[in-house]
């Protein structure tokens, strides 16, 4: 009875973020059967509807575990429902933002009375604050109590695993954080990469699309090749972990945009002509889904450029 009073509390809170998704939720937040995937060393993530939740579940121990982004309410109302039916979750060490978009931070007030520390990026806060404040909602949802610019890191209590979290620079916005579990060697990448889907970017919240390229090589050099990446969304039939493999793909899209639409505004072709004979940037036929999206990331460069 509880738990259904504090879903019913967070979901209202949740409305706060609604306008952050209201772009992109029906391209990249359909819904799927609540599933929790293991990667390795108690590390994995779940899936339902909105962003991609990446866990800490350490072995025996109902608590001491980390959460890295919250979906939407329901979706952390069922997550924390399966956690605790396991006997998995009674309290957090950490609970994380990638950034501060609606479908990866509307449920995280059905975790943040859990966590002994909600951390992000000092621009996702501001971001996340500024969104609420707009919609006439200033206080209405929890804001990260500890926030950084460039690095964090803490140890979890069972001793076998420190979370690092880390800003490349902006990208998908202005406050985009790599959550990297070093002893399992997995990091959460949040939207920074977009599986094979035509991206969405956010220049308002300080999203840069001509550095994201930039950005994408920073982190395929900084971790290893056997790191496993966890992404925010990826396309039908695609994953949502992948290696720097995948990185390099989505880096290589973020270049070939770049260089297609210089070209075509260099010859003076409008933006809606860019717009309607494109199917597929060239160089980059891999991205193909989400036509809307395909058209923002059209206008976000031209204009950028």
């Amino acid at each position: 009875m509880m738990l259904r009073r504090h879903f019913l509390r967070t979901s209202a809170l949740a409305l706060g973020a609604a306008p952050l998704t209201s772009l992109f939720s029906k391209q990249f937040n359909a819904l799927l059967a609540p599933q929790i995937t293991m990667i390795r060393d108690n590390v994995g993530f779940y899936t339902n509807r909105g962003g991609s939740i990446g866990l800490y579940l350490p072995a025996g121990k109902p608590e001491g575990g980390a959460v890295i982004d919250t979906q939407f309410p329901e979706q952390a109302t069922t997550l924390l429902e399966m956690l605790r039916d396991q006997g998995q979750l009674t309290q957090l060490s950490l609970l994380a933002n990638t950034h501060h978009h609606g479908d990866h931070t509307g449920g995280n007030g059905v975790f943040a009375d859990l966590a002994k520390d909600y951390v992000s990026h000092a621009r996702a806060q501001k971001n996340l604050a500024d969104n609420l404040k707009k919609n006439d909602r200033e206080g209405s949802m929890p804001l990260p109590k500890t926030t950084f610019t460039t690095d964090w890191s803490m140890a979890l209590p069972d001793g076998k695993e420190r979370v690092t979290m880390k800003h490349f620079g902006p990208a998908h916005t202005g406050g985009d954080a790599v959550i990297h579990f070093e002893q399992a060697n997995v990091a959460h990448l949040g939207d920074l990469l977009f599986n094979r889907r035509f991206p969405y970017i956010d220049p308002g919240a300080g999203g840069d699309i001509i550095n994201w390229a930039s950005v994408m090589k920073k982190i395929r050099k900084h971790y290893d090749r056997d790191t496993v990446f966890i992404f925010g969304h990826a396309a039908e039939s695609y994953a949502v972990t992948g290696t720097s493999e995948d990185l390099k793909a989505f880096e290589n899209y973020l270049n070939y945009l770049r260089k297609y639409v210089k070209k075509a505004k260099k010859a003076g072709t409008s933006i809606e002509a860019l717009q309607a004979k494109t199917t597929t940037i060239p160089g980059a036929p891999e991205w193909r889904f989400g036509e809307r999206m395909r058209n923002v990331n059209l206008q976000v460069m031209y204009e950028a450029l």
